[in-house]
């Protein structure tokens, strides 16, 4: 997520479906779906896009989109990475506290995505995030980002390394491929 930050871009759909793993233990990550990324500075300015409201538009799967999508705020890296963090507790817990089965009723989209918003508001950190205070101290930090402020990718590499740590995994052994 951060060298797709480097290059100017907001993903806008991070989700396990958009997430791949190499064939034969290999430890190489994919990113795909591109569909929903946007460019959050000026292409030739360098400047950040200005904060909006897209009224009715929500960026990727509810389940996984941030707060502030929910809210139909334009998104930026703080968006991405919250996303990233419910994936990551989807990951180890096998599923997130507002994921439901679907209904296929009418008016069933928005009572379900305002469900999953108020969920998110408002479930405590530790019942979300009971298995990993990493994780857990990860969100508050990325919800407190403003809009256009970038994030220290190295505090949160570095909570990272140390929920890898308490589960065991080697952060350290994936490998980034990147393609220009």
């Amino acid at each position: 997520v951060h060298y797709i930050h480097s290059r100017g871009y907001v993903h806008g759909d991070i989700q396990p479906q958009n997430i791949l793993v190499g064939l034969h233990q290999s430890l190489t990550i994919f990113v795909t779906d591109f569909g929903g990324s946007t460019q959050f500075r000026h292409p030739e300015t360098g400047v950040h896009v200005p904060f909006c409201q897209m009224s009715g538009v929500l960026a990727g799967m509810p389940a996984f989109t941030s707060i502030n999508s929910h809210l139909g705020a334009k998104l930026s890296r703080r968006d991405d990475l919250e996303s990233l963090v419910y994936l990551l507790i989807y990951l180890t817990c096998g599923t997130l506290p507002w994921l439901q089965p679907r209904c296929k009723s009418r008016g069933f989209k928005h009572t379900a995505y305002s469900a999953i918003l108020e969920h998110k508001r408002t479930i405590p950190m530790e019942q979300l995030c009971a298995d990993s205070p990493e994780l857990s101290s990860m969100l508050l930090y990325i919800r407190a980002l403003s809009f256009s402020e970038t994030p220290d990718y190295g505090y949160i590499c570095s909570l990272l390394c140390n929920a890898s740590d308490q589960s065991h995994l080697s952060i350290d052994e994936v490998q980034i491929i990147r393609r220009d």
